[in-house]
């Protein structure tokens, strides 16, 4: 078989996978050390903490992060023993279940927050990526992924569990 040279998008592919599974590599180290936390559950417990009234389906959150159902469920179960996020029926879909973070889940990511954010920083350091080249892959890869829009619940659970105050009367 002779070696042909590798198309582009699988050079692509390849270059941004294993780019990802380094930085994750290296992320995950610092939070297990510090927190005995990993990187996915860190992900998940920051997008429900972000979600505008801190909960989402499962199913959306496995979405949202890109984990399959399985991965989601396990890494949720996880969390909940160690009284980091509950879950609960979904009240307008029997087949679907909610997943929030508590107090306790809420405290622990006010902890994490400034030592992953420095994790992330060495683990660019570490693979010899510089600020510029940071905000370059930002620019190309964000509007391709549209992670920053993800997390929001779009469900219609939101809006009846947490109805919106009565108008006052004037």
């Amino acid at each position: 078989m002779q070696n042909a040279p590798l198309s582009a998008d699988i050079r692509a592919y390849e270059t941004v996978a294993l780019f990802g599974r380094l930085l994750e590599t290296s992320v995950n180290r610092v939070l297990r050390q510090q927190f005995d936390i990993t990187w996915e559950e860190y992900a998940f417990l920051s997008a429900l903490h972000r979600s505008p009234h801190q909960f989402l389906h499962m199913t959306e959150m496995a979405t949202a992060l890109g984990f399959s159902r399985s991965r989601m469920s396990r890494a949720v179960a996880r969390q909940e023993l160690r009284g980091r996020v509950t879950r609960s029926a979904c009240p307008r879909d029997a087949r679907a279940t909610h997943a929030a973070v508590t107090v306790r889940g809420t405290a622990l990511l006010d902890r994490i927050s400034d030592t992953y954010e420095t994790a992330v920083r060495t683990g660019f350091t570490r693979l010899s990526i510089s600020v510029e080249q940071v905000e370059q892959l930002v620019k190309q890869l964000e509007p391709l992924s549209d992670l920053r829009l993800r997390p929001e619940s779009t469900n219609t659970c939101a809006r009846r569990r947490f109805p919106a105050a009565p108008p006052s009367s004037r």
